[in-house]
């Protein structure tokens, strides 16, 4: 069976479609070669080697596609975005943010197709319907619908990065879902942030706002004036990019990451330490139970560990127990560590000593309504 484009459903050649535009490689940003991986929320990705970023292509994109609406999408965003990720003030004028929520949303559909097809035969990905979709607004320069989109300052070391997070629509004393209903959006480029969400679940769509207080440049509602709200920095960006930034208009209802994607198994007690469960399924790392005890007064930290594959993890503690926030190479987890604000403590006992940051305000000031 001939391969067809994702957007359109061409049989016509298809063709090697950039994720983020190459425009970026010309713009002044940090082009040394990073390593790069695709994969699911909180489990082991695929590596995809190391080199220079905005490089990574896939090939299901059609030659007009990619030549045609794609292109008109990029155009815009390298005009109006440009000058924002280098840090310098600006404004996305209303005439733009149609174009500018397009373009992140046609962004992040289109990193998801790194992804391999052992991966997207298990579920892993959205819908096709939202790639069809969004190819029949092609001309009309705007997102699909049910969509909010923000912009916002981003002040930390990573140079680039796209995630995508499934979420639910919890009702108060209702049992999640057994699927999603919407997905969050997160991209990062030098200073700018852009974060939207799509409920693809229609008739549950909220009216969405951010813990950080970001603009909101669609729906419009005018020009959006850059930087504004919070900066975020990378000691909140995992939480961010994890879909637990979002604040609800309706009282009883609640727009969170869906928990069958986002969270591991839950941890137990094994003598004087807490057993957790890794990402990669086969093993198990452990922190020291007074850690529990900290998090019941409040007190929440963060530190790096390692299972046997070998892969490194960083693992924050929180009112409902460890979370999993990133899972990389020993030196990648050591830098985001490095990264965390925050006062460094070693906790010494019979297994050793064990070191840790205690994680500030902004961290216990997330889990807040």
């Amino acid at each position: 069976m001939a391969a067809t484009c994702v957007f359109c459903g061409s049989a016509d050649t298809l063709t090697g479609k950039h994720v983020l535009g190459d425009w970026l490689s010309k713009i002044g940003l940090d082009l040394d070669p990073v390593p790069h991986g695709a994969g699911w929320l909180n489990r082991i990705g695929r590596e995809l080697g190391v080199r220079p970023p905005f490089r990574q292509k896939v090939r299901d994109v059609c030659g007009d596609c990619n030549h045609g609406w794609m292109s008109r999408l990029e155009v815009a965003a390298q005009r109006v975005l440009t000058p924002l990720i280098l840090g310098h003030p600006g404004r996305i004028e209303a005439a733009d943010q149609g174009a500018i929520a397009a373009w992140v949303q046609k962004t992040a559909l289109t990193a998801m197709l790194v992804s391999s097809e052992a991966d997207r035969d298990r579920g892993y990905g959205l819908p096709v319907s939202e790639y069809r979709e969004l190819y029949a607004l092609r001309d009309e320069l705007r997102p699909l619908p049910a969509s909010q989109f923000w912009a916002g300052q981003y002040e930390g070391v990573r140079g680039w990065s796209i995630r995508v997070t499934p979420l639910a629509v919890r009702v108060d004393g209702l049992p999640e879902l057994d699927r999603p209903q919407a997905y969050a959006m997160t991209i990062v480029l030098g200073q700018l942030v852009l974060q939207g969400v799509r409920f693809t679940t229609a008739s549950l769509q909220v009216e969405l706002s951010t813990r950080l207080e970001l603009p909101e440049f669609w729906p419009p509602a005018g020009p959006v004036t850059w930087p504004s709200g919070t900066p975020l920095h990378d000691g909140r960006f995992l939480d961010f990019a994890g879909g637990k930034n979002f604040r609800s208009t309706e009282q009883h209802i609640q727009v969170q990451p869906w928990q069958r994607a986002t969270e591991l198994e839950p941890s137990r007690a094994v003598g004087g330490m807490i057993e957790l469960p890794t990402i990669c399924g086969k093993h198990v790392v452990y922190y020291p139970a007074a850690l529990v005890g900290e998090a019941m007064r409040g007190r929440f930290y963060a530190f790096g560990t390692t299972c046997e594959c070998p892969m490194a993890y960083l693992i924050h503690t929180e009112p409902d127990g460890a979370h999993c926030k990133a899972a990389d190479t020993a030196e990648g987890i050591s830098e985001l560590y490095e990264a965390l604000p925050g006062e460094e403590y070693e906790i010494e006992d019979d297994d050793g000593s064990f070191w840790c940051k205690r994680l500030p305000s902004p961290f216990q000031q997330k889990m807040e309504p």
